[in-house]
C-alpha cells in the first residue's frame, strides 16, 4: 500500500480546521500531514498540532506566501516523506464516498488524479458555472510534475490523467464580504502575473470581457441552476474579470 502525504497551505485557518478532526482519520493511505504556514496568527497551528497521532505525523513549516501559491506547494513538497500527495486546502473537505474511493485506491506512477471541486454557499452547493468544469489535479506522484502559475496555482505535470468523478466540498465563501476580499486579494495578483507577461489591458477587454464571462457562466456553463446563489456566484466571478483587467490597467500606467 502506498502512503500518502496530505500537502496544506494555511494562513488563520483556525475555523475551517476544527472541521478537520471529523474526517480527516478516515483517509486510511494518509498518514502525514505537511502544512505551510503563512504567518498565522490565529489558533491555526494550535489545532494543526492538536491532530498529531500515532497514526498521522504533522508537520508545520513556516514560509512568507510572499503572493506565490505554486511556491509555497513546490516548497511543501520537498517537506513531505511520501512520493504521493493529496493537496488539499483547509476549507476543502472529501465527501464520505470520496473518502472511501481514496482508501480503496490502487494508486500507479504516471496518472494524476482529478476530483470535482463544488463550492458551498449559504448551505448550497454549486456545482454549475464556474464549478462545472473545475476538474483539479488533487492527488499525484510528486516526482512527475511540479506546481504553476502565482494564483489559482494548478499541478503540471506530463503525467496521465485519471478523471475520478469524486466530489470535494469547497467551503470558501464563509459570506459575501468575505467572497469579496478574496476577490479582491486574487485580482491583484493575477493582474502582476499579466504585467509580468507584457499583457497590456485594452479598453473593450474591461468593458466586455466582465460580461461576456458572466454570460459564459450562467448560461453556457448552466449557472442558472443553482437558483440565487448560483447568480450571484456568476456575477462576482465576472465582477473578479473586472478587476483583473482595471489593475493591469493601473498597473500599466506605472
Amino acid at each position: 500500500m502506498n502512503n500518502i502525504s496530505l500537502l496544506l497551505l494555511t494562513k488563520n485557518e483556525s475555523e475551517n480546521l476544527k472541521e478537520w478532526g471529523s474526517w480527516i482519520y478516515k483517509l486510511k493511505m494518509v498518514n502525514e500531514i505537511i502544512a505551510i504556514d503563512d504567518e498565522s496568527t490565529d489558533n491555526t497551528v494550535k489545532i494543526l498540532n492538536s491532530l498529531d497521532s500515532p497514526e498521522l505525523s504533522v508537520s508545520v513549516f513556516f514560509k512568507k506566501l510572499n503572493n506565490n501559491f505554486s511556491e509555497q506547494r513546490n516548497f511543501g513538497l520537498t517537506k513531505c516523506k511520501n512520493n504521493w500527495i493529496l493537496s488539499l486546502d483547509a476549507d476543502e473537505i472529501p465527501t464520505e464516498k470520496t473518502i472511501n474511493y481514496i482508501n480503496k485506491l490502487s494508486l500507479e506512477k504516471g496518472n494524476n488524479y482529478t476530483f470535482k471541486r463544488n463550492i458551498v454557499y449559504l448551505g448550497r452547493t454549486i456545482s454549475h458555472g464556474q464549478c462545472l468544469n473545475d476538474l483539479p489535479i488533487k492527488l499525484f506522484n510528486k516526482d512527475e510534475g511540479k506546481f504553476i502559475q502565482p494564483v489559482h496555482e494548478i499541478w503540471d505535470s506530463s503525467a496521465g490523467t485519471i478523471d475520478t468523478n469524486q466530489i470535494i466540498l469547497h467551503y470558501s465563501i464563509k459570506s459575501l464580504s468575505d467572497f469579496l476580499q478574496k476577490i479582491n486579494f486574487y485580482s491583484s495578483i493575477r493582474a502582476q502575473e499579466l504585467l509580468d507577461q507584457k499583457h497590456r489591458p485594452h479598453l473593450w477587454e474591461i468593458i466586455l470581457y466582465p460580461k461576456f464571462k458572466f454570460l459564459e457562466l450562467y448560461f453556457l456553463r448552466l449557472g442558472f441552476l443553482d437558483g440565487t446563489a448560483g447568480i450571484i456566484f456568476c456575477l462576482a466571478i465576472s465582477f473578479n474579470s473586472f478587476l483583473v483587467r482595471s489593475k493591469l490597467w493601473h498597473l500599466s500606467q506605472k
